[in-house]
């Protein structure tokens, strides 16, 4: 039912609770394994997705960037956008997906303090509770690049994994190769992917904290529909991928560490 809602556009995200995981697998190897590898599994639950979505059965008004680049793929396959042969492109899975993958932790994991997050937990799915103290504006993270050349028309995708990347300048094409002349491509804003972004910041409880200690911080990154939940104030619990960022720029020559968590 998720992802017929899926394919019929009222739904952008793909609920998996572990403890229906646990259900479907007796020995638990398949729910350890997403709880020990999250970032994977939610690449791999993707894929399958992909492959088991099924058509939609309701007229669509309005078309978002999928539609487009897909009916700009059909009449590129079949030589009608330029008297020369058509190009061999291949969108990424990520530029065609409408929905993110969401893992629920099991209802018997009680939450953790931040303090017991340590290096043992990068990678793992974890529960924290916490109470929010600031939050980001919303803004659009670009997730998937596409680029355009000027002087064949090849278009270049170029997957976004992390806040900042370096731009393609020159076109990888062969036609530019073949010619030995160095096309300059340009991003296009309209056939790239943009998500919501937020960043959340929460603090240990009062309870939490041992007797003369100072409370201390996490840094939470939400994406897409996960925007917008919470306000300064509130007492949250957040189950997500505890993972870590390299510093960049001043902030490495300054830090003691060469990486932040989030």
């Amino acid at each position: 039912k998720q992802l017929q809602d899926i394919a019929n556009r009222r739904r952008r995200t793909l609920d998996i609770a572990l403890d229906d995981l646990t259900a479907f697998d007796h020995e638990e190897d398949l729910a350890r394994g997403v709880v020990e590898n999250t970032r994977r599994y939610i690449s791999l639950f993707a894929k399958a997705a992909d492959r088991a979505m099924p058509p939609c059965d309701v007229h669509v008004e309005e078309e978002d960037i999928a539609d487009v680049l897909t009916t700009h793929r059909n009449q590129t396959q079949q030589g009608t956008t330029g008297d020369g042969p058509a190009h061999d492109t291949n969108f990424p899975p990520e530029l065609m997906r409408r929905f993110q993958v969401r893992f629920e932790p099991c209802t018997k994991d009680k939450p953790q303090s931040i303090r017991l997050i340590k290096a043992d937990s990068i990678g793992h799915l974890v529960t924290v509770k916490g109470i929010v103290t600031r939050i980001s504006a919303v803004k659009p993270l670009m997730t998937v690049a596409t680029y355009t050349c000027d002087q064949c028309g090849f278009e270049i995708y170029q997957e976004v994994t992390s806040r900042t990347f370096m731009p393609i300048t020159t076109c990888p094409s062969q036609a530019c190769q073949l010619n030995n002349v160095p096309g300059r491509v340009y991003v296009q804003t309209r056939g790239s992917k943009f998500i919501k972004f937020q960043e959340i910041k929460i603090q240990e409880m009062a309870e939490q904290v041992p007797i003369g200690h100072i409370p201390r911080t996490m840094t939470i990154h939400a994406y897409g529909e996960l925007t917008r939940k919470c306000s300064p104030g509130n007492i949250v619990t957040i189950g997500g991928i505890f993972l870590p960022v390299p510093f960049t720029g001043m902030r490495r020559l300054r830090a003691g560490l060469i990486a932040d968590t989030y």
